[in-house]
């Protein structure tokens, strides 16, 4: 038998009933609500009161999205994750369990929301249909195969888009992965990103269409775990997925550093971009999107890193994902007045040198964008004639350079004139030293 302090319900649950302790003492049948929310499915309560889960945009994962009932929600952030008893809203921040849910919606009491989650009677002697106890383990849970186009297929599209970004037919997406998003050659050979002039793709309810873009693999060492294409600027969806079978991190949980710093972003491409830039000073991986969540095994992956950097992008939707995160979890957003690290990167900032500064401790690095650089002094006075040098390089200096001169095929033909006006210069140093006039050091 569970003893009191188990029976009790959840204190945002009372809180948000309005019900006292002496309301609930007048009652005669107790029920153990802690024990009964394991066993109510959740997702099943909220197609009851919502209707069916129409889904959010860019998001493809076992997570069920709903329209938010308490406020005005263009793109669904009210979200169940099946299995789990509580419930979320990203956008307002409402949260709570299935009692919690049918009080707001319903505008019911604890008691009466209770009473309908179980089946008992209702004060008003209405019967509501109940929505089916189930085990929590039971739940609805993702399938346990994997999903989208059959495991071969995906293998050989990511094979055949990687060779075909470096034809003649993907130039203009190898180009834009470089200059626009300032990935190295060797950075794209090691994602083994990819470029399909279109595959066809089905949606959960049986659409087609065809998708095509940049393909994105994801890989649990050797295992293919995920292939998302990132279509063209202004196609729908902004990310199309091919294949899915377990993903966890991008780009895997290997590159994960015990007692390292590490870095979690938005999304893949600036996964890559910041890994290419911090090298070894720290791992760089992304859950895929700012609405993703870690679960506890890849928590439990991610701890033996020190500390966490919580670097999504400078926006309502990236601060509400970096609120998302354990304590521990240091907060970074992309400089102002840029929204990510693409842009920040586009614009010229040194994001090796900033991320140097940061993981170093300093909470506001310079920039070292040119525009920056170009406000500096870099002399105590200026030039008093540009374009000439006005100090004299010592006698070794001059002969170091001489000898790095004579290993340009070039250059040799420059020596012995060079040598002569440096006899020259000897002479005049020499003999002319009193009206010579240099320029302080």
């Amino acid at each position: 038998m569970s003893g009191p302090e188990s029976s009790e319900p959840s204190f945002e649950t009372i809180r948000a009933s309005g019900e006292t302790m002496k309301d609930r003492a007048k009652g005669t049948d107790r029920i153990d609500w802690r024990s009964e929310r394991d066993r109510v499915d959740l997702a099943e309560v909220a197609t009851r009161l919502l209707g069916p889960a129409p889904g959010r945009r860019g998001e493809r994962g076992r997570r069920l999205w709903w329209s938010c009932p308490f406020h005005e929600d263009g793109n669904p952030s009210f979200c169940v994750d099946p299995g789990k008893p509580f419930w979320r809203c990203f956008g307002c921040g409402e949260h709570g369990d299935a009692a919690t849910l049918v009080m707001r919606h319903e505008g019911s009491s604890f008691p009466e929301a209770v009473s309908y989650l179980t089946g008992g009677p209702v004060p008003s002697g209405k019967a509501r249909p109940r929505p089916n106890p189930s085990p929590r383990h039971e739940a609805s849970r993702p399938p346990a195969g994997p999903s989208g186009m059959p495991e071969d297929a995906a293998l050989s599209l990511v094979v055949a888009s990687a060779a075909r970004l470096w034809a003649l037919d993907g130039a203009d997406a190898l180009r834009a992965l470089t200059s626009v998003r300032g990935l190295t050659f060797g950075t794209i050979r090691d994602a083994r990103l990819g470029w399909t002039p279109g595959v066809r793709l089905t949606t959960k309810d049986g659409r087609s269409f065809t998708a095509r873009g940049v393909v994105i693999p994801w890989f649990d060492r050797d295992r293919l775990a995920l292939v998302k294409i990132r279509q063209p600027e202004g196609s729908k969806p902004k990310y199309a997925e091919a294949f899915r079978d377990r993903p966890s991190l991008f780009p895997g949980r290997q590159s994960i550093r015990p007692g390292g710093p590490l870095i979690v972003v938005e999304g893949e491409l600036d996964a890559l971009l910041i890994g290419q830039e911090t090298a070894e000073m720290a791992a760089v991986v992304t859950l895929g999107s700012a609405s993703g969540r870690p679960d506890h095994d890849i928590l439990v992956s991610m701890r033996p890193a020190a500390p966490w950097f919580i670097a999504t992008d400078a926006d309502a939707a990236g601060d509400r994902a970096a609120a998302g995160w354990p304590a521990r979890a240091r907060r970074v957003r992309p400089p102002a007045p840029f929204k990510d690290w693409t842009e920040a990167g586009q614009a010229g900032v040194s994001l090796a040198r900033w991320w140097s500064d940061r993981l170093g401790g300093n909470v506001s690095p310079s920039l070292f964008s040119w525009p920056e650089l170009a406000g500096m002094r870099w002399s105590s006075a200026p030039d008093p004639e540009p374009g000439i040098i006005i100090d004299q390089p010592d006698p070794d200096r001059r002969q170091l350079a001489l000898e790095t001169l004579a290993d340009d095929p070039e250059g040799r033909a420059e020596i012995v004139a060079v040598q002569g006006e440096i006899q020259v210069q000897d002479v005049n140093t020499s003999y002319c030293a009193p009206s010579r006039q240099y320029a302080t050091m």
